[in-house]
């Protein structure tokens, strides 16, 4: 090889050789960092490879991977036969009360242990305190997927419902959850690389940030009905409760807030008024858990998350769903159970 060849092929390799080197050292760096603190919208990724999967029936962009295991943001998920992170059903019978709970990665637990998901709280409750007595046994079904938004729900909810055979359903409604969700990146690049999924995310989340005022704008305009969304949810909605009423199965909603912000001058506050009210004009029983949220970390909403870069709901915000929810149960008796004989 010509001398001046040599120093043209040096003169461009030498740079792409650079290159290589400080992806491999930050690849390594982000996934040496990744193994001893959680990061994220890396542990999203890995939620994805290995407990998501396309839809078989190609109707929802994904659902769970049945019988699927994964550790994710430090906690064990395992996945039953119906891809809840539940345990396995038990045959339903005559002293079995079953309740179906819908919703996305906060119903799911994301970052919680399964002990402490508020649908399992709940069941360790009533079965420990019997609040019907001993008999039936109330037993949950926590559906939630990570990423759905109600028409996903809707269409699980359509999939599953016989085969559940539920004698309740609830509808765990996030603020978001009438924006219909995007379909997420395949880039085999991202599945791949954590260095090029942790900068991906950051990148989009700065061209993306908005102002916080616009945001409440949005949400406002979005569910005072300037936007056909919130019209076509309460359409989605309407039907899972049309199909429940048939058969005389109650229908309820919980609405869990953002936990970005509980403050008392929130203007969250008259938005999750008008979801509440919604529902109730349709009819449809409604436990609103903003004002427990408020009231109890309305200026400490941190102390409420997985962590400082994961605004999911943590043990503490399973809690008190659970303390909310327990009460609604005990209170409205929705399932018509006799109540425990006191003296």
């Amino acid at each position: 090889m010509a001398a001046g060849v040599k120093k043209i092929f040096f003169l461009l390799a030498a740079p792409c050789i650079a290159l290589l080197a400080v992806w491999l050292l930050g690849e390594m760096s982000v996934r040496t960092i990744a193994r001893y603190r959680p990061i994220y919208n890396i542990e999203m990724v890995k939620y994805a490879k290995e407990l998501k999967m396309a839809d078989p029936e190609g109707v929802n962009s994904h659902v769970h991977r049945p019988n699927a295991a994964a550790r994710l943001m430090g906690v064990d998920i395992f996945l039953n036969s119906l891809g809840h992170r539940d345990k396995e059903l038990a045959p339903k019978t005559a002293h079995v009360r079953r309740i179906l709970v819908l919703g996305s990665s906060v119903t799911m637990g994301w970052g919680v242990p399964q002990e402490k998901v508020f649908t399992a709280l709940v069941e360790k409750r009533i079965g420990d305190e019997k609040p019907f007595g001993g008999s039936p046994v109330i037993q949950f079904a926590n559906a939630g997927i990570g990423n759905y938004d109600t028409l996903a729900q809707l269409n699980l909810f359509k999939r599953q419902y016989r085969q559940i055979r539920p004698d309740a359903v609830i509808l765990h409604y996030f603020i978001s959850d009438a924006e219909p969700r995007r379909k997420g990146s395949n880039s085999r690049v991202l599945r791949h690389s954590y260095m090029a999924a942790y900068f991906y995310d950051r990148a989009r989340l700065a061209f993306m940030k908005t102002d916080k005022r616009d945001l409440v704008r949005y949400y406002s305009d979005l569910y005072r009905g300037q936007d056909s969304a919130w019209s076509r949810t309460r359409g989605y909605v309407a039907e899972m409760s049309a199909i429940t009423s048939k058969d005389r199965v109650p229908f309820i909603v919980m609405i869990v807030p953002d936990i970005h912000n509980l403050r008392p001058d929130t203007p969250y506050a008259g938005i999750y008024a008008t979801i509440e009210a919604g529902f109730g004009e349709m009819g449809i029983k409604t436990l609103n858990t903003f004002p427990d949220f408020q009231s109890r970390f309305g200026r400490n909403e941190k102390d409420l998350w997985i962590q400082s870069d994961d605004p999911h709901p943590n043990a503490r915000g399973h809690a008190l769903m659970a303390e909310a929810l327990y009460r609604f149960l005990v209170a409205e008796n929705p399932l018509s159970l006799p109540r425990r004989r006191t003296r």
